[in-house]
């Protein structure tokens, strides 16, 4: 069949003709449309999974920088030195954490700051023009003089000599580590001795040597400077000292804190204190005692007394009283009461074989059972180490 010139033929391909380019519009649009939205779909994905992997890094970062800057923190405040310190700090970063990038300082005042840095590869962001990402963290850390502590020997020890009971001006005790000491003895304050002064002199007559290898620095505490302690006020004697010889005092002491002396020379006492041979223990420092009869030291001792003290009142019959500045940590390495010894410095010091010692050395640590940050106490070793930042 033939159509020719039929109108309507004609119409209906006129009409064919007009839809195709709108339907050819129709797909173009589709196509820009679905391309957007494959954009903002890889945008998504890149702000869900790159993100979310930032942020693990980004833990993970703080995690290197907190050991490292503790770690350093650490060095420094048992060495004093600023470049071990660093190093100490970046090992800890870098080598035993898993940051990539790191920078470690120390300040005037021995804080340890850490940044570090772990850049890693993105999922879907190198589409979007962000091919790597760097995820960093900060941490800063110190250590301070301990401002109390818990578990410690009721055994008192003396900051630098008082002198006729006033605090010492020093900014820290002057303790020698990893020399011998003679901690403790047990003579009554009856019959105590006084060691010579200075050392070595002679002087005053009749008074001992406590310098006994010869290096200019009392070996011995004599008089006042040393003592057992009522630390919970309840003046249990004997009885309670070898309780908290033997498991530490489960209260908890603080500095500018003033606590009775108590009466230690009962032979159980020093036979708790060998078993504790060994070991390292902590103890408070006092810095100012107060003996005068008949009141506590606000009273008796207002001079020696500040705002920011308190009293721990004694049951027992010690009118002595000891003002804690500071904790130390110290290593019995013998205690001379029969069975036990002899000891070296019992015998270098040339005691009486009827006076029982605890002697060994003060070590600088960062020990367990010590709290507070900043404390203002004054500087025996022991410290406590945190994060500030």
């Amino acid at each position: 069949m033939e159509f020719g010139n039929d109108p309507a033929v004609l119409l209906d391909e006129g009409a064919c003709k007009m839809r195709n380019p709108t339907h050819r519009l129709s797909r173009g649009q589709s196509m820009v449309t679905v391309a957007l939205l494959m954009f903002i779909f890889i945008a998504m994905l890149a702000l869900v999974l790159d993100g979310g992997y930032a942020y693990l890094q980004r833990r993970a970062a703080q995690t290197a920088a907190d050991a490292g800057a503790l770690a350093g923190a650490r060095e420094y405040c048992l060495t004093g030195d600023a470049d071990l310190a660093i190093s100490t700090a970046l090992e800890y970063t870098l080598d035993r954490n898993t940051a990539l990038e790191a920078e470690a300082s120390v300040d005037a005042d021995g804080v340890v700051t850490v940044v570090a840095h772990i850049p890693f590869t993105t999922f879907f962001g190198q589409v979007l023009g962000q091919p790597t990402i760097t995820s960093s963290a900060i941490a800063a850390a110190a250590c301070f003089v301990p401002g109390a502590a818990v578990g410690i020997l009721p055994v008192a020890w003396n900051c630098s000599p008082p002198i006729e009971g006033f605090p010492s001006e020093s900014d820290d005790c002057k303790i020698i580590f990893n020399k011998p000491y003679v901690i403790m003895d047990s003579k009554s304050s009856e019959e105590d001795f006084y060691c010579q002064d200075p050392p070595n002199s002679g002087l005053p007559p009749g008074t001992l040597d406590c310098d006994y290898d010869d290096d200019g620095l009392d070996d011995l505490l004599a008089g006042g400077d040393r003592s057992w302690l009522d630390l919970d006020g309840g003046g249990g004697g004997s009885s309670e000292l070898v309780d908290w010889i033997n498991g530490g005092f489960g209260g908890t002491t603080k500095i500018h804190t003033w606590y009775g002396g108590q009466s230690g020379v009962a032979n159980d006492v020093f036979q708790a204190a060998a078993g504790r041979t060994g070991d390292y223990v902590l103890f408070p420092v006092f810095d100012a005692y107060c003996d005068e009869p008949g009141a506590l030291p606000e009273v008796s001792c207002p001079d020696l007394y500040h705002a920011q003290d308190t009293t721990v009142p004694s049951g027992g019959a010690s009118t002595l009283y000891y003002h804690v500045i500071t904790f130390a940590y110290f290593r019995i390495t013998c205690v001379d009461a029969p069975p036990h010894g002899p000891c070296p410095g019992h015998e270098a010091a040339g005691l009486p074989n009827h006076v029982k010692t605890i002697e060994g050395y003060f070590v600088k640590k960062i020990p367990p059972g010590l709290s507070g940050k900043p404390g203002d106490g004054k500087d025996a070793g022991s410290y406590t180490l945190y994060l500030i930042r």
